[in-house]
């Protein structure tokens, strides 16, 4: 139910969020990121920020739970300065308050008050206004953002999704928010639910939404990346963009649990392409507590017990990176399909991921939402126009599960089957020549590990 060749799916996005756009302003792409410690001693925030430049993002969404924190005034801080030293300071940045963390608007208002004006500072819209959004914040209300962004004259991208209306009943969402923001950001819709069995992310919700935008005279933005509709004028236009990601586990803070990965990232990324938005926000650059980082998670900011599972060391997942460098071109050259991604390298980009213990024999603590893990061998290659004559061999264990054709474009698929041991993909010629390879650097086990099941992937790139 996972695997998919060389195909387009018409769904909308998991996570949304609404931005307002001009016909002709240029496609761009976030990175969701979790402000934490960074040691100043340390150049980890110059890598986070050439890291993302490198893969082709325009801007981090600052994730900022503990606005009034020393740590992370000193991590914003250290943020701004790198990208702003930039000639010309061509990388952005725009804070996403986090409610979860500080549900006072006003603790975050103080933080976003000394970055506003930075030459950093992402700006949008007609007005070229500083863009703020969040993480949740829909109970807030829609006064507390209309006085929020009639105070601080924003472009207001918040994610409203606890206000009852915004599912269940979004055209009366629209009517009491729709002067209060400039467009919604949807965070929960980019993986499926937790499920007791293997479930595909819907897009269900977010059709919901966009049909209520499109009646309100609103645009629609997918996101993850997200969609943006066309309109020839700013007037009364809200954009919606939800997330791209890879999956959600997580195991600390007292509770545990698992959203569908497998093959969510490539199907997003066909969904994405499919719907054409405007802009999209990958869910996330370093997320160690939900596992859905693609780059660094620097140890000084993470507490041991996310360390024990989310440590990007122990479980690297820049592999995807090419995969999402091929995406975002695609993306931003508005090509239609995922059979019209490109390997930027001109030959090859791809990765294989895997969880490193069977979910079928562990007998340790497992998350909720564990029945919808499939014990599989999960792997993604873009290739050139035109390619023929090549195939993945899957391999697990030390026995072949599969060999299965690929072309021009995306590729993807969750072979079943995965066994105890090593495991790797090779991409092969018509002659049986091993063109590109990617090999697990853990083998996968049966039992668990400090006592509970890892549902955390590791990632490998092609090379």
């Amino acid at each position: 139910m996972y695997g998919k060749i060389n195909s387009a799916l018409a769904l909308l996005l998991a996570g949304t969020a609404f931005l307002t756009q001009s016909i002709v302003e240029s496609k761009l792409v976030f990175a969701h990121y979790m402000v934490g410690t960074v040691d100043a001693s340390t150049n980890h925030a110059q890598q986070d920020i050439d890291g993302a430049i490198s893969v082709g993002f325009d801007a981090f969404a600052l994730n900022v739970g503990s606005p009034g924190a020393d740590w992370a005034r000193s991590t914003v801080q250290q943020l701004f300065d790198y990208a702003g030293a930039k000639q010309p300071p061509s990388f952005k940045l725009f804070f996403s308050f986090d409610f979860y963390g500080d549900g006072d608007i006003g603790q975050h208002q103080a933080l976003f008050a000394q970055f506003k004006d930075h030459p950093a500072h992402l700006r949008y819209g007609p007005d070229n206004l500083p863009v703020v959004s969040s993480y949740s914040g829909g109970s807030a209300g829609p006064d507390t953002w209309r006085n929020f962004k009639a105070a601080n004259d924003v472009y207001l991208i918040p994610n409203p999704e606890a206000d009852g209306n915004y599912y269940s009943n979004p055209s009366n969402f629209f009517q009491s928010w729709g002067d209060a923001v400039d467009g919604v950001f949807s965070w929960e819709t980019s993986w499926p639910d937790t499920s007791d069995t293997p479930v595909n992310v819907s897009s269900t919700r977010d059709q919901a939404v966009k049909s209520a935008a499109d009646a309100a005279g609103k645009a629609y933005m997918m996101g993850k990346l997200l969609y943006i509709g066309k309109l020839d004028e700013w007037d009364n236009m809200a954009d919606t963009f939800p997330g791209l990601s890879s999956l959600q586990y997580k195991h600390c803070c007292g509770d545990s649990w698992y959203r569908a990965g497998e093959t969510n990232l490539p199907e997003r990324m066909e969904q994405i392409l499919s719907v054409s938005p405007e802009f999209a926000e990958v869910i996330t650059w370093n997320d160690a507590g939900e596992s859905h980082y693609i780059g660094p998670c620097w140890p000084e900011g993470l507490t041991d017990e996310i360390l024990q599972y989310g440590n990007s060391n122990t479980y690297p997942h820049t592999g995807w990176q090419s995969l999402i460098a091929s995406f975002i071109d695609a993306f931003k050259s508005s090509s239609p399909s995922a059979g019209s991604m490109k390997p930027r390298d001109g030959h090859f980009a791809g990765a294989l991921w895997y969880r490193g213990v069977l979910a079928s024999s562990c007998a340790g603590d497992k998350p909720r939402g564990s029945g919808a893990a499939v014990d599989a061998v999960n792997y993604a290659v873009v290739l050139p126009p035109g390619s023929s004559g090549l195939s993945v061999r899957v391999t697990s264990g030390g026995t072949v599960l599969a060999a299965q054709p690929v072309g021009g474009g995306l590729n993807y698929n969750s072979v079943r089957g995965m066994r105890a041991g090593a495991q790797k993909i090779e991409l092969v010629d018509g002659s049986g020549n091993v063109k590109a390879s990617a090999s697990g650097s853990v083998d996968v086990g049966t039992g668990p590990t400090n006592g509970f099941c890892n549902y955390n992937y590791y990632v490998a790139g092609l090379q």
